[in-house]
């Protein structure tokens, strides 16, 4: 079986081992040829994982290349999934197999209407991943994968991926993990861009804890009113538990933000408020990190 990777970033090359590792080909699709050009290597990648070093090859294809794709693993950025799927659309097989790995929610919705005869799956992943170079990678940790269908009579997991090496966790209704992360990632990563700290140190200051627990009761309010039951402990006490298991990491959001880079704030606090909005709630504490990352982000 042989994988195509739209999106060569930390998540696309740690699935890249994973895939490569459990037997399926794999094909990483490059941005455009001036990206293909710059790959220090043909197709290797240089995986650093407990101390332990190993080589994936990949074969590297851009969309315009001409093989057909049966299999296809999405790990773009979130605004960036619709444009990108739609680039390489014409290659795809009829019934073909699409996964989506992302953060933030609405663009899967977009995904299947684009879509149609097509399989689609959305996961939400805790592994953590972080390139030294555009072929180095080092795994932090393979973490916790759950990952469902999208769309009818599609089984709870892609094909060959029973014999990936992780923790993964198929599920018939994937949405209410699809929130639990959008709900941390609503209660953390918007908060560290705007006070551009590492996670651990909303912990260390009574007002961003405060602020932070206010965010994380207008998350549960929406989620409720969606009728998705988040945790068994409030958000607020398990958002202060990631932060403080991650206390060091600098969020994804942070990261874009202090290189000049668009941040998935839409997809993130954006779609929170858009929910909130067609609920009929008021989430002033969400609107107001909206606006301050929208502030801090490049124009499109």
């Amino acid at each position: 079986m042989h994988w195509h990777i739209l999106g060569a970033g930390a998540i696309g090359c740690l699935w890249a081992d994973f895939l490569s590792r459990a037997g399926h080909g794999v094909s990483l699709l490059l941005r455009n040829h001036t990206t293909l050009r710059q790959w220090p290597r043909d197709g290797v990648l240089d995986i650093t994982e407990a101390g332990q070093q190993r080589q994936v090859h990949c074969q590297l294809e851009t969309p315009d290349t001409a093989a057909t794709i049966r299999h296809l693993l999405v790990a773009t950025k979130a605004y960036d999934t619709l444009s990108a799927v739609e680039a390489i659309q014409p290659r795809l097989q009829p019934g073909a197999d699409v996964v989506l790995l992302q953060n933030g929610m609405g663009q899967q919705q977009a995904v299947v209407e684009r879509l149609h005869g097509c399989r689609v799956w959305a996961g939400t992943t805790t592994a953590g991943a972080w390139l030294e170079t555009r072929h180095r990678l080092h795994c932090v940790s393979r973490g916790d994968t759950h990952i469902g269908p999208l769309t009818a009579h599609t089984p709870e997991q892609p094909p060959g991926w029973n014999a990936l090496a992780i923790a993964l966790h198929p599920c018939t209704d994937i949405q209410p993990h699809l929130w639990r992360k959008l709900a941390i990632n609503c209660a953390i990563n918007p908060l560290t861009a705007l006070f551009d700290c590492p996670n651990g140190d909303l912990l260390a200051d009574t007002a961003r804890l405060e602020l932070m627990q206010r965010t994380c009761r207008e998350v549960e309010q929406v989620a409720t009113a969606a009728g998705i039951r988040l945790f068994d402990a409030p958000l607020a006490e398990r958002a202060a538990a990631v932060a403080s298991a991650t206390g060091k990491n600098l969020s994804s959001m942070l990261q874009d933000i202090r290189h000049g880079r668009r941040s998935e704030i839409e997809q993130i606090t954006g779609f929170l408020c858009r929910q909130a909005q067609l609920q009929g709630i008021d989430v002033p504490v969400n609107q107001s990190l909206l606006q301050a990352i929208r502030a801090m982000s490049p124009k499109d």
